[in-house]
C-alpha cells in the first residue's frame, strides 16, 4: 500500500485565479481553522502554519518552498508541530493547470512520505475541507 496522497480537483476558474485563491485563502481571507500563517513566498522560504480544525488539537506546519511558479505550481517540504515538537515530514507538490474540457483549472495536491497509512488517510480528509474552501473561493473572484 502506497503512502502517497494524490488528489485532483475541477475549480471553475483559470489557473492563475485558483493559485491566487490558494495562497489567499491563508491570508486575510483564511477560514476560522487557519489560525496563523506566516508566509515567505520565494525559493526556500519559510512558511508557518496553524491549524486547529472542527474537532481535532491545534497542530502547526513548517514548510519550506523548494518551487514557486505563479499560476502553474507550488512545492514545499512539509514537517508537523505538535505541542512544539517537529512531527513527520513530507514533501507536497500543487499544480494549477487548464482544465481541457472547460475554462477552468485541474488542480492536483501530490503529497509524499506519509509515516504510515492512516496518517495519510487523516489528511486526505483535511485536504478536503481546502477543497471545499476553494471551491467557494473562486466563486468570489
Amino acid at each position: 500500500m502506497t503512502r502517497d496522497l494524490t488528489i485532483e480537483r475541477r475549480l471553475p476558474a483559470s489557473p492563475g485565479i485558483v493559485y491566487r485563491a490558494f495562497l489567499d485563502m491563508y491570508g486575510e481571507r483564511r477560514p476560522d481553522w487557519i489560525l496563523e500563517s506566516k508566509l515567505d513566498l520565494r525559493a526556500g522560504g519559510r512558511w508557518t502554519v496553524v491549524f486547529r480544525p472542527p474537532g481535532l488539537a491545534e497542530f502547526g506546519e513548517d514548510r519550506v518552498l523548494s518551487a514557486i511558479e505563479p499560476g502553474r505550481r507550488l512545492a514545499y517540504t512539509m514537517t508537523t508541530v505538535h505541542d512544539g515538537q517537529p512531527g513527520f515530514t513530507t514533501e507536497v507538490e500543487l499544480r494549477f493547470d487548464p482544465d481541457p474540457n472547460s475554462a477552468g483549472t485541474v488542480m492536483t495536491l501530490t503529497q509524499r512520505g506519509f509515516p504510515d497509512a492512516a496518517t495519510r488517510d487523516d489528511f486526505a480528509g483535511g485536504w478536503s475541507g481546502v477543497w471545499d474552501f476553494m471551491t467557494q473561493e473562486v466563486a468570489t473572484w
